[in-house]
């Protein structure tokens, strides 16, 4: 006999993690086995944040006591004060965190569960932002699905490039379809330059790089000093510094977030402009696809190449397909709290 959606979404409970170690296991095993979670969905990455500045609320989702479903997220001030469920609150990506192979039912059910503990908390909307696709395990749409189906509104899109890597380090090289960049390899290595994976200390040198490199585009980074050298020492097996030298001199380099065990996202990439013609950003790429398909990953995420309002960022975009990454969307969705 089926069981009847109404019954299902009366058996969904929440319940708040409370910050203890149990509550942490409960947390860390649901994550490691799930469909979709990241490293931005980890509680030791998120707390790299100042504990004053955020509201947390992270969730869990009960069918019948088993863990059906996980959400970090914290209740922040919106455009008029007023209060919003956010996922996420300080990172690229969040939302819900499902198992692989759950029935678009209980989807339902916890996303319903979801609407009615934001009610319950006051909240005047919940807003999450979705990572792409090639997060999971086993790929499907199903929570966007649900999501649309129950009232929330798809309110912005990024695109964001992404390597799939292949099964061989040899084959590195022939992701880059351009013909022109495959000599800038070639020629990279020929000059000296190479590329390595260096400790924390070395974030005293590439930080100014990166700060001037964010500069040219009338931007700052989203993380301090202070806060990388917080993130590499909360997960220091998940987040990496590579660098590109020349004559012991740092021309180029880029912090890596291991997402999970099948992406690595290049979070931070950033070159000195008086080594351009060195073409350490095309070495770069090549490298890091080489160091995680011999770790056995599947893609390697170069981040976003669009804006807010949609414009592409074209040379950035091009460099990205060049070195033979693909677009995947990342997705913003809002409800707002029946009045």
């Amino acid at each position: 006999m089926s069981t009847s959606v109404e019954t299902v979404f009366d058996e969904v409970t929440v319940g708040v993690f409370d910050g203890s170690s149990e509550a942490n296991q409960e947390w860390d095993t649901f994550l490691a086995s799930s469909n979709n979670g990241t490293l931005f969905h980890d509680i030791k990455f998120l707390a790299y944040h100042n504990p004053e500045r955020f509201e947390t609320r992270h969730l869990f989702f009960r069918h019948r006591e088993r863990l059906a479903a996980i959400l970090p997220a914290a209740i922040v001030a919106g455009p008029n004060g007023e209060r919003v469920l956010k996922s996420p609150y300080g990172a690229s990506v969040g939302g819900m965190v499902l198992p692989a192979d759950q029935p678009v039912v209980a989807t339902s059910a916890i996303v319903s569960a979801l609407m009615r503990e934001a009610a319950h908390l006051h909240c005047s909307a919940v807003e999450l932002r979705l990572g792409p696709c090639v997060y999971h395990r086993k790929p499907n749409d199903t929570l966007s699905f649900v999501l649309s189906a129950l009232g929330f509104c798809l309110t912005r899109r990024w695109l964001t490039h992404v390597v799939p890597l292949p099964q061989t380090a040899e084959e590195a090289l022939l992701l880059i379809a351009n013909k022109r960049r495959r000599t800038y390899v070639n020629s990279a290595l020929r000059k000296g330059l190479k590329v390595d994976m260096a400790d924390v200390n070395a974030l005293d040198e590439f930080y100014p790089l990166l700060v001037a490199n964010r500069a040219k585009h009338g931007a700052t980074p989203t993380h301090t000093l202070e806060e990388l050298r917080k993130i590499f020492s909360l997960v220091p097996q998940r987040a990496k510094l590579f660098v590109c030298s020349l004559d012991n001199c740092m021309v180029a380099g880029s912090v890596v977030f291991e997402l999970n065990d099948r992406v690595a996202y290049s979070f931070y990439p950033c070159h000195d402009d008086r080594f351009e013609n060195h073409r350490p950003a095309t070495l770069m790429a090549v490298c890091l696809a080489k160091h995680y398909i011999e770790r056995g990953y599947r893609y390697l995420e170069l981040g976003p190449s669009t804006f807010d309002d949609y414009s592409i960022n074209v040379g950035l975009a091009r460099f990205k397909e060049e070195v033979g990454s693909v677009g995947y969307c990342r997705d913003a969705w809002i409800w707002h709290t029946p009045r």
